[in-house]
């Protein structure tokens, strides 16, 4: 175990130039050793029950970087990479999931996760299709962004891009485009909601039918939690009326019980 500890320390910081070499010589060792261990436990092991276990462990010492579908975890193989394009969060590793928010109350009617790592564009016939499920109908305009290039048209839906205005467009035609393209801006806060608040970012539910549950769930519970805001604005609206009818009628009352108490005589 201090052999190991020690290894993995040295791999710390190993893309830097005075630590590279130090880095790769631990790396080959940490391998070395994983692969003794695991022919030891197939010697040993003669159950057929961790086959599958045996299959992991050898495909993660196999693998190389050039590898295709690598496993990053032992204990969720279905995890992929995901490249985000950030300096500060090149990659994340998880399942690729899409929303569907509606243009002005931005509420969620669709939310879905994908097993495989596949094109932004390709995801939009399921989860549209998931909202007509959910709503009853196709959305007439989704508004998306330009990493869902070359789709213009999914069912019965129009897919709208941020593009320069055509030649043809009119005022109006422009305006109209550019409110639907600022409206998009609106859905990434609500994921990084979803993210921070709604234990999206990370899953301790099981496999990749875990991953589809929480995300619905936290779906669910952002829409709820919508929906009590405004009901708790509106029973505040209710009770300050209530208030403000009482209080005329209350002095109403008072102002009635002063005139009965009148006494004429006292007027002389």
């Amino acid at each position: 175990m201090r052999t190991t500890k020690n290894l993995v320390r040295a791999t710390y910081n190993g893309g830097h130039p005075k630590r590279r070499k130090k880095a790769n010589s631990a790396k080959r060792k940490l391998k070395t050793i994983a692969g003794r261990v695991v022919r030891e436990l197939e010697r040993n092991v003669t159950n057929s029950k961790y086959d599958k276990e045996l299959l992991i462990f050898k495909s993660v010492l196999s693998q190389t970087k050039t590898s295709k579908n690598k496993i990053y975890s032992l204990h969720e193989p279905e995890v992929y990479c995901i490249a985000k394009g950030k300096v500060h969060k090149k990659y994340e590793y998880g399942c690729k999931a899409s929303i569907v928010l509606t243009q002005n109350t931005g509420i969620i009617v669709g939310a879905m996760t994908f097993t495989d790592n596949i094109y932004d564009g390709k995801t939009l016939d399921s989860v549209l299709g998931q909202t007509k499920e959910l709503t009853g109908k196709y959305p007439k305009t989704a508004t998306v962004d330009r990493g869902y290039q070359g789709m213009k048209m999914v069912k019965e839906t129009q897919i709208i891009r941020p593009s320069k205005p055509l030649k043809r467009d009119n005022t109006y035609q422009r305006m109209k485009k550019r409110l639907h393209c600022r409206r998009r801006a609106a859905i990434e806060p609500i994921i990084g909601h979803l993210k921070s608040d709604h234990l999206v970012a990370r899953n301790y539910l099981k496999g990749q039918i875990g991953d589809s549950i929480n995300f619905i769930l936290a779906a669910s519970t952002f829409n709820y939690k919508k929906l009590m805001k405004k009901l708790k604005k509106e029973i505040l609206w209710l009770q300050s009326q209530i208030n403000h009818h009482l209080e005329f009628y209350l002095n109403i009352i008072v102002s009635q019980k002063r005139i009965l108490s009148f006494n004429p005589k006292d007027a002389f």
